[in-house]
């Protein structure tokens, strides 16, 4: 068993006092995360990585049950022998850096970044910056499992409103001093605009947070370099509540009037500005990744992480050759732009999640100057940052904001999207356990295309190791390269669908084909 998803542990909170073993099914069978399950995990992680002087970083954002879960995660720790620092209110890449530069053993984020503000959860961090790998998430829950049977007396844990307070008021700073350190190298990566953030308009770029850690430094920190914007999201109730990347979906657009009807607050404030103009961005919860809004002729519309991915690659240095990564859910089209580069040397596919992002470019990562650019089209855009020892892959939602800016794609009419076509469909709520990517399931989805597209060709069926219930069909249509998806969610209880091709003109037997298979599916998926 392994209670790990796509990027950690995620369920809605539950702070109503339960034992260790209750706490495992809570979790796993209704999606429930309570403080024995926490203090599980602090135990787990304890245990697995633990070494002579052991310390740990932890970090949280502005959810109404974390101080009870920060207070669960630092009693495992310190009751295990370990020295915890704690980071305060911050963004996941932030524990990231601080665990590097600190040189701790492990670092952890209690958040459940674009979910909910009712739900939250743990993301792990081993010695070198890297998130949980599932070799090692399955080791910890073992571990979880085996403490679960164990008496422990966890009575002092109890639900608190009581906020938790960084160990140094300093760290409050930490993330703009970050950003401030890395702007020599972005702009050497990125030399567009020589260092400068440019926007070509007469009205300040909206800028949405999601009412996130970053509302107390990153509008400040713009303006101290003449970007002016205007932050909305600090009119939210609460964190992701009607604001955020999180409510953004990649491929979406708005009339004028159908935005100012949105109850979405970035959309909500979005003024008509000539077609072309960036219009504003948005963060997710917990700061690791960033969606931007421009205008076209009739109204927004989503700049998505592959289109900023295509303007860091044509905006990118000649002096040195990139390295390219590009989740499954990511425009086909994007990777043959990028293998058409000069400067391009290699561009890879990979799993969903932004660790596998930083998987793949682990190798060119260790060059003296790595070159590297990962991307997922939510918004995940993973660079490389300098650390003690040399240098780090991080996806950190302020600093792709920076990137594309350096990149020039504040300009008017700088952004172009990477001309393919992608739809998903989701099937919610989902019972995950039926599609494991095998079996009659698979064989019905595969009958399913060769019913839809009768005339298809070059069609192959596999997955990734990194995705076991996976199934991924390529293949060609009319001369248009094609991939279909089906997988699992790792952090709701759904399954998702996803289609996409290298030229639109496949869109109409692709969507039927997202159609049938939707019709196949969610009768055997639904509970």
């Amino acid at each position: 068993m392994n209670v790990f998803g796509t990027d950690g542990i995620r369920g809605e909170v539950d702070l109503r006092p339960c034992g260790t073993r209750e706490a495992i099914d809570a979790l796993v069978d209704d999606r429930r995360l309570t403080l024995p399950l926490a203090w599980l995990a602090g135990q787990a992680v304890a245990r697995t990585l633990d070494v002579e002087g052991a310390k740990v970083v932890v970090g949280w954002d502005d959810r109404p049950g974390n101080p009870a879960l920060v207070q669960a995660v630092q009693d495992a720790f310190q009751t295990a022998g370990w020295e915890v620092t704690l980071l305060g209110t911050c963004a996941t890449p932030l524990v990231h850096h601080m665990l590097l530069k600190t040189r701790a053993s492990a670092g952890v984020m209690i958040t459940a970044s674009h979910n909910p503000v009712e739900d939250s959860g743990l993301k792990v961090f081993d010695a070198a910056g890297r998130k949980s790998t599932p070799e090692l998430e399955v080791r910890l829950s073992r571990t979880m499992l085996d403490l679960a049977q164990e008496d422990h007396d966890l009575l002092h844990l109890k639900d608190t409103t009581a906020g938790c307070q960084a160990d140094d008021p300093r760290f409050e700073r930490a993330h703009a001093a970050w950003l401030d350190a890395r702007m020599t190298d972005l702009t050497a990566m990125f030399p567009d605009t020589g260092g400068a953030l440019l926007h070509d308009s007469t009205m300040p770029l909206l800028l949405d947070l999601s009412r996130g850690s970053a509302i107390a430094w990153l509008p400040a920190w713009l303006d101290a370099r003449e970007l002016s914007v205007e932050e909305v999201s600090h009119m939210a109730s609460a964190m992701n509540r009607k604001c955020g990347a999180g409510e953004l979906a990649p491929g979406k657009r708005w009339t004028w009037e159908e935005a100012a009807d949105e109850d979405h607050l970035l959309l909500r404030h979005v003024r008509r500005a000539p077609e072309g103009t960036l219009l504003g961005a948005a963060l997710d919860g917990d700061g690791d990744r960033c969606l931007l809004l421009v205008a076209e002729s009739e109204g927004p519309a989503v700049v998505d992480g592959d289109a900023m991915a295509l303007r860091l690659l044509e905006s990118a240095a000649r002096d040195r050759t990139w390295t390219v990564a590009a989740s499954i859910e990511s425009d086909l089209a994007l990777s043959s732009s990028a293998q058409a580069m000069a400067h391009v040397g290699q561009v890879m596919e990979t799993a969903v999640g932004d660790r596998w992002l930083a998987v793949a470019l682990a190798e060119a990562s260790e060059a003296a100057a790595p070159c590297v650019i990962g991307v997922e089209d939510s918004g995940h855009l993973v660079l490389p940052s300098r650390c003690p020892d040399g240098w780090s892959l991080v996806g950190d939602g302020a600093a792709s904001l920076v990137a594309v800016l350096l990149a020039g794609l504040g300009r008017r009419g700088a952004v172009r999207q990477p001309g393919g076509w992608k739809k998903r469909v989701s099937i919610a709520p989902a019972e995950r356990s039926r599609w494991t990517g095998e079996g009659p399931l698979a064989d019905a989805v595969l009958a399913t295309v060769h019913a839809v597209l009768p005339h298809a060709a070059e069609v192959a069926a596999g997955g990734l190791e990194a995705e076991p219930n996976l199934l991924m069909v390529q293949g060609t249509v009319d001369g248009v390269r094609f991939s279909l998806g089906v997988r699992n969610s790792g952090t709701q209880a759904k399954t998702s669908l996803s289609a996409r091709a290298d030229h639109p003109r496949a869109m109409a037997q692709l969507d039927a084909l997202l159609m049938a298979l939707d019709d196949v599916l969610r009768p055997e998926l639904t509970p």
